[in-house]
């Protein structure tokens, strides 16, 4: 085969890697939105406001300019907009590290690694719901497969692609800016390049973030006279991540930093790789099964780690930790900020188990299998089984027509803005406490609902469960349970 066919033999190869991929996850996509993120990002395609989380700052903007063009040129619903983006995005980050893996270890391992990322439950989960992990790590990982060959052969276009793929994922998630910067950085660093090879990389890079932050920018001042223009979006960063300085589960500086304190904080970040993001903890058999293939794989590298496989974390080690350590100090351990991490897991356990003697090379093949086991019922209950917060929308809708539910107090948390989204028409705020109202509020209510169980009440006033709504952890583990409790005076008063 010539030069020529063979390539446009491996394009066809790409995409037809990337329409099964994109297919898979939009025939297997949430059937509404799943959490609060979710419902933000919602609303800001319907308008843009950081100022009142619609989406919270730091605003996600191209994730929300996907999901606006869906809703004004093709007259999607935004749910189905942004669902699509992150379809997208999960099939891209496939592609892209199939490409990736191909170039640095060959087709075979790339093949087995790109099936195996495909079904892995954190990133099917995550590539079918309205988030913007999926979209941000596929064009992250077009950046570092353009790096890797800029890395090799010096291609100025592989450069200024990769400055492109950089700024795009900084715009659909900005916290990734510093990761981005590593990637693009790292190689520039090592093969010594001139000055103005630097310049052009870097300009590229910033002049992509500046096409996303300068209308960004003018658009919240536009909704704020009062905060000097210079000042929005600095002022919007502020008020959300000062938030989290005192919150233990998010901000490690928060926390005592006793052995309890940072062990249970690896277990959640760092086990929750193989645990939630490979969806070991599905079941018991899948924990001992997932735990035995994970040491077996990771022991089988330690031996058979060789040149190619220094090679590999030469390119990849210092922006997976800088990645892994924000994560670690500053944000909770859902497993979908670990998104760009599951492809090095992969590859190191399907290479440790590749480097076996035969006959005990087949266990390559356990692993994928393992993933398919688990992500297939999970994903069939996603598609067809709402979140449990919209399950409990629905229920309270089912209960009273809609005259009456404006009668119907509600003191809500993770639920409230499902409510805002699906049923405005309930009196719904987001309280722990019923003193949080005028007393001639409460007197005058139809029904009064709350999902806290603590929920701070008056003497006399009691809490009955009516209601509770759950799926698997594994399908998403935030917002996986929810209890629905009436609240009531006791029978004395």
């Amino acid at each position: 085969m010539s030069t020529d066919q063979d390539r446009q033999g491996q394009r066809w190869k790409i995409a037809a890697i990337f329409i099964f991929v994109f297919a898979l996850y939009f025939l297997t996509r949430s059937p509404d939105l799943d959490e609060w993120d979710s419902v933000q990002f919602a609303w800001g395609v319907r308008g843009f406001d950081l100022w009142n989380h619609h989406p919270h700052p730091p605003g996600y903007p191209l994730y929300i300019l996907a999901g606006w063009m869906g809703n004004a040129f093709w007259h999607w619903e935004p749910v189905f907009s942004l669902e699509i983006a992150s379809c997208l995005g999960g099939a891209l980050f496939v592609a892209a590290w199939f490409l990736i893996v191909r170039l640095q270890f060959g087709e075979k391992l790339a093949w087995l690694v790109g099936a195996s990322l495909t079904i892995t439950p954190v990133v099917w989960m995550t590539s079918t719901k309205v988030l913007t992990d999926s979209l941000a790590s596929g064009l992250l990982s077009a950046q570092l497969l353009c790096m890797l060959l800029y890395r090799g052969r010096g291609c100025f276009r592989d450069l200024i692609l990769a400055a492109c793929f950089g700024a795009a994922g900084t715009g659909v998630r900005p916290q990734l800016f510093l990761v981005a910067l590593v990637i693009l950085i790292g190689p520039l660093a090592e093969r010594k390049c001139s000055a103005k090879i630097w310049y052009a990389g870097i300009g590229a890079f910033i002049l992509g973030c500046l096409f996303w932050l300068t209308p960004m920018w003018y658009l919240q001042a536009r909704l704020d006279s009062h905060t000097p223009a210079w000042l929005v979006y600095p002022e919007q960063i502020y008020q959300q991540w000062r938030w989290r300085l005192d919150k233990p589960d998010v901000f490690i500086g928060a926390g005592d930093f006793s052995p309890r304190y940072l062990g249970e904080r690896f277990a959640v970040h760092i086990l929750g790789w193989f645990g939630f993001g490979l969806g070991f903890v599905r079941f018991p058999f899948t924990i001992a099964a997932g735990s035995l293939l994970t040491g077996w794989g990771l022991i089988a590298y330690w031996f058979g780690f060789n040149e190619e496989d220094r090679e590999f974390w030469r390119a990849h080690w210092v922006w997976m930790m800088v990645h892994v350590l924000i994560i670690y100090c500053f944000l909770p351990g859902d497993q979908r900020y670990y998104l760009l991490v599951m492809p090095l897991i992969l590859v190191v356990l399907l290479r440790g188990f590749l480097a076996l003697r035969k006959p005990w090379r087949f266990v390559a093949i356990a692993l994928p299998l393992l993933l398919l086991g688990v992500s297939i019922p999970v994903a069939m209950q996603s598609r067809n089984q709402e979140a449990p917060p919209v399950r409990l929308v629905r229920f309270l809708q089912q209960q009273y027509p809609f005259p009456e539910r404006r009668g119907v107090l509600l003191f809500l948390g993770i639920s409230f803005r499902h409510f805002e989204w699906y049923a405005p028409e309930f009196d719904a705020i987001e309280a722990d406490s019923l003193a949080a109202v005028k007393p001639e509020r409460l007197a005058s209510a139809r029904a009064i609902y709350t999902e806290y169980p603590t929920i701070t009440l008056p003497e006399g006033w009691r809490i009955v469960p009516v209601a509770h709504f759950e799926r698997s952890v594994v399908i998403y583990p935030k917002h996986h349970t929810v209890t629905l409790f009436r609240v009531e005076r006791s029978a004395a008063l």
